[in-house]
């Protein structure tokens, strides 16, 4: 009787274990490693209508990577900054020293992650973004940040492209 009580102790141990592992890291192995960017789009929506849009396909450098590690953090880095075109902005990436900055991210879905957020806003002016990882085939993903501003209605959004 005592092995059998074992048997099925062992047994309801192992199957949590298993289940546990697969809804808590989703399919994050894949994500795990360092994804190069290669493409940036830019735009800006008024009330959901498009008014601004750039897109850039160069210059990329070694430095503008995003490194997914397999304790749920990243560094992501970048050398440039990829402004909209509007009015006034610079009309091609603008180099910078390297910045590399370093959160969580969270399994949402399958294919789908999210970028942790600071727990204060990130300046005085109290902006938000949002960011949300998709996973576009597997060795390419998508990383979506909505940046809402102080005027209703206006986001300006900016999607970058990372290949493995």
């Amino acid at each position: 009787m005592k092995h059998k009580i074992l048997l099925l102790i062992t047994s309801g141990v192992l199957l949590c274990m298993i289940y546990c592992r697969k809804t808590n890291t989703g399919n994050t192995d894949a994500l795990t490693g360092k994804w190069q960017e290669v493409k940036v789009r830019t735009y800006v929506l008024d009330s959901g209508k498009l008014i601004y849009d750039t897109t850039y396909l160069q210059p990329f450098t070694n430095l503008d990577y995003v490194q997914f590690n397999s304790g749920g953090t990243c560094e992501i880095s970048a050398d440039h900054y990829y402004d909209v075109n509007t009015p006034g902005n610079p009309k091609t990436p603008q180099l910078i020293p390297q910045i590399i900055d370093t959160t969580h991210y969270t399994t949402i879905a399958n294919g789908k992650f999210t970028l942790n957020t600071q727990i204060t806003p990130p300046n005085p002016g109290g902006f938000t973004s949002a960011d949300t990882i998709s996973e576009i085939n597997s060795n390419s993903i998508l990383i979506h940040n909505v940046f809402n501003v102080h005027v209703p209605g206006y986001e300006a959004i900016t999607d970058a492209y990372y290949q493995k």
